[in-house]
């Protein structure tokens, strides 16, 4: 079944790496970005380039009215949204001390707020159709903690128990809602030392930083009918650097 799914933060690194293996799957892919016009751009020309189908939607998910019309443009378009990856966030890494009043507001309402907002609009008609996937990406700090990710940690913690909340009330209608919560991943970007990445390497079982593959992998089992019985999970792609 060719079912249409929803990619948050689609345009670029992780984002872009889950859109490649879900039209690699043969599904239609909605690309949604918020500032990566170009780079969403790009990905739409590729993908087309390959007969995929796919749409570029620009959408501030902080935004409950944006959402609406994200939906709106998403159905009109390429028809009923079965699944979300929920990919988008934003983080600011420093001490909570430092942070001016009030200047946490942005990583809360992308982090958290935005994912309420896509629960609230899309989730109704998942509901109806009696089938549907919401998955919402973290990173490890939320389940943690990190001294220099306070507020996004803080923010996707909420996300944890919103899920696992959302999972109790939607799961009897077929919707099956969990979280993806990720370790370092090496996207070839990361600006450390090789004395650093050594040492960060050595803080993971694994003993290196993870892969976007090791990302995608874990998605697409959960947007597939294997992963029908799981709900209300936080599955933890991390190396092992913690096990609970």
């Amino acid at each position: 079944m060719h079912e249409v799914i929803l990619v948050t933060g689609g345009a670029d690194r992780i984002g872009k790496a889950i859109v490649e293996k879900i039209a690699a799957s043969g599904h239609i892919v909605a690309i949604h970005y918020h500032r990566s016009a170009e780079k969403a751009q790009q990905l739409f020309e590729q993908l087309t380039a390959q007969n995929v189908r796919c749409s570029m939607f620009q959408a501030d998910l902080a935004s409950y009215e944006d959402v609406v019309r994200l939906h709106e443009e998403i159905l009109s378009e390429l028809g009923h949204v079965s699944a979300i990856v929920n990919n988008a966030g934003y983080a600011q890494m420093k001490s909570f001390f430092d942070y001016a009043p009030n200047e946490w507001q942005r990583e809360i309402d992308i982090d958290l707020i935005a994912v309420l907002n896509l629960a609230h609009v899309f989730i109704p008609a998942m509901r109806k159709r009696k089938y549907g996937k919401f998955i919402s990406i973290v990173g490890d700090s939320a389940r943690t903690g990190d001294r220099k990710l306070i507020v996004s940690a803080t923010a996707r913690g909420g996300v944890i128990s919103f899920i696992k909340s959302l999972a109790k009330e939607v799961g009897r209608d077929q919707v099956q809602c969990n979280v993806v919560s990720l370790g370092l991943i090496d996207q070839q970007d990361l600006a450390f030392s090789d004395d650093i990445l050594q040492a960060v390497k050595k803080s993971y079982a694994a003993n290196r930083l993870g892969s976007p593959t090791d990302v995608t992998s874990a998605i697409a089992f959960l947007l597939s009918e294997e992963s029908s019985w799981v709900l209300g999970q936080t599955i933890s792609i991390n190396g092992g650097q913690t096990m609970f």
